[in-house]
């Protein structure tokens, strides 16, 4: 039964994910996008550095300092090492107020540098907390292709080309991804429950350290306007879960790595998503207080 669930979980997530991450590609002005890349170079390469270079050191250190259980350690050695975070391409603007643009154009150039990234970022993890890890660059471009290169590439294509019909069929795909995704959740936690309740206080403790120092590190180094902020440190807090899973299960056998990866994504997420939560409340007051009192 439970590698039923796998094999649903395998399939139903990265098309939900896909259609998540096209929805929110529609709404997105391909302009916007190039932006980033053309007059603010100088964001982009500060926040590829936090994402890719601070964010591994932070939870190194983290890891070192605290002193989780092995199997927790190499398994936030592999989140980490595994940008971007397709999951957030809908939650982080609605839920956070994250700037939908700027998240696009931040997930195309990690998914893009991924290929060396990852690797490079794996080995130096792997040389200090004594484990090895190989990465499949063919399964890996599959998955960034499938979740983030590709919608996010039509999205915008349509967006530029079609805008009526993407206003149309934006919202539609929404929602038949998010219901997908609850479903995966679903599963997820069905499957999951004996190992994330077994899971020991002082491992959920380590996780939480790690994914908190990671949205600090992008809160800090993120812009001044608040919605850049928020998004370059959801981006730094959350991880793609796919390229982790798929990396943790062909190294050390899907019923070693799954116990312990799937509680690792799901706090991260669940951190994340309190800080959304919070900056959502904090913009939208600060919408409040600068609106114009209504006079009779």
């Amino acid at each position: 039964m439970k590698d039923l669930i796998v094999d649903i979980i395998k399939i139903v997530t990265p098309l939900s994910v896909a259609c998540v991450v096209f929805a929110e590609g529609l709404g997105i002005a391909p302009g916007k996008v190039l932006t980033y890349f053309r007059e603010r170079r100088g964001l982009m390469l500060r926040s590829l550095v936090a994402v890719l270079v601070l964010v591994p050191a932070a939870a190194l250190a983290v890891i070192l300092v605290l002193k989780p259980a092995p199997a927790v350690a190499v398994a936030l050695a592999i989140l980490v090492a595994c940008p971007p975070a397709p999951l957030m391409m809908s939650a982080a603007p609605k839920k956070g107020g994250a700037s939908a643009a700027f998240l696009a154009s931040l997930h195309l150039s990690l998914a893009a540098l991924a290929f060396l990234t990852v690797p490079i970022v794996l080995e130096l993890l792997s040389i200090r907390l004594g484990f090895n890890a190989d990465v499949n660059l063919s399964a890996m471009a599959r998955i960034l292709g499938i979740t983030i290169v590709i919608p996010i590439g039509l999205g915008l294509t349509v967006r530029g080309l079609y805008p009526a019909s993407a206003d149309r069929l934006g919202p539609v795909l929404g929602k038949a991804g998010t219901v997908g995704l609850i479903v995966v959740l679903l599963f997820i936690l069905v499957a999951f429950y004996p190992a994330v309740r077994a899971m020991e206080a002082w491992s959920y403790l380590v996780i939480a350290a790690v994914s908190a120092t990671a949205l600090t590190i992008g809160h800090v180094f993120g812009p001044s306007n608040p919605h850049e902020k928020t998004t370059l440190a959801v981006e730094c807090g959350v991880r793609h879960p796919a390229m982790a899973i798929t990396i943790a299960a062909t190294n050390f056998s899907p019923e070693r790595a799954l116990p312990v990866v799937v509680p690792c994504v799901l706090t991260f997420v669940a951190i994340a998503m309190v800080y959304m939560r919070l900056r959502g409340r904090g913009l939208a007051s600060d919408r409040s207080v600068d609106a114009p009192a209504l006079t009779g």
